[in-house]
């Protein structure tokens, strides 16, 4: 299932786009009508954002910001802001469509369906992602910013993935020292278990391999 959250004011433009979009096979397919509304929707990953910008409690162009902050999934404007500077802000803010108002509903659908694919087939069919560049892990759909010797941690299993790697290998690379306090390490670990895994109690990516060392486990979850 695609999941599909709409952020607008009015409410037949978003219950018409809920319909086409339920019919296209999105679900569930949820509306917020107002930025508290929205907020609140967010504790809940979706997997494409579609908002209006100018809400009566606030602006679109600042949930976009705040999405963009933890979720690589698509935001597409659907406004009747239509400068080209409008869009330009929109694009800014992280938008990876901007269609203006009024729209045809098959071409909304159309461009919603292709953003959509694209996102479920690089990211949310990935179980995760590590940027090392930008420092940042993409876990289903989320993104959570590295730092210190989390980062380094995460870089070094990262470029040794389903390899087990010796405790000793990893203070070395990490640490660049071999006798490391192994309760830090492990706190480093289950600092990276709790972005990485659903259960950091029954880890499915990070791996213990007993009296050894660990094993990062890369590759498409069944």
């Amino acid at each position: 299932m695609t999941s599909v959250l709409i952020i607008e004011d009015e409410i037949e433009i978003a219950e018409m786009i809920r319909f086409i979009l339920l019919k296209e096979g999105f679900e569930p397919v949820n509306i917020a009508l107002n930025c508290k509304e929205a907020e609140d929707r967010l504790a809940v990953h979706h997997d494409t954002y579609i908002l209006d910008i100018n809400l009566p409690d606030g602006s679109g162009y600042k949930l976009a910001e705040q999405i963009r902050s933890f979720s690589k999934a698509p935001i597409l404007y659907v406004s009747a802001n239509v400068t080209d500077d409008d869009k330009l802000k929109g694009f800014a803010t992280g938008a990876d469509d901007y269609i203006t108002k009024p729209f045809n509903p098959l071409i909304l659908a159309a461009r919603v369906k292709a953003n959509a694919q694209r996102y479920v087939r690089d990211y949310r069919n990935v179980a995760f992602f590590f940027d090392e560049r930008k420092a940042e892990l993409i876990v289903d759909g989320r993104t959570y910013h590295l730092s210190g010797k989390q980062y380094l941690l995460m870089q070094y299993l990262y470029e040794n993935q389903n390899r087990v790697l010796t405790k000793e290998e990893i203070y070395e690379a990490v640490w660049e020292n071999r006798f490391v306090d192994e309760n830090t390490v492990m706190v480093h670990v289950r600092k990276l278990r709790e972005k990485l895994e659903d259960n950091p109690s029954e880890p499915k990516r990070l791996l213990t391999i007993r009296s050894v060392g660990y094993i990062l486990k890369v590759g498409i979850e069944e």
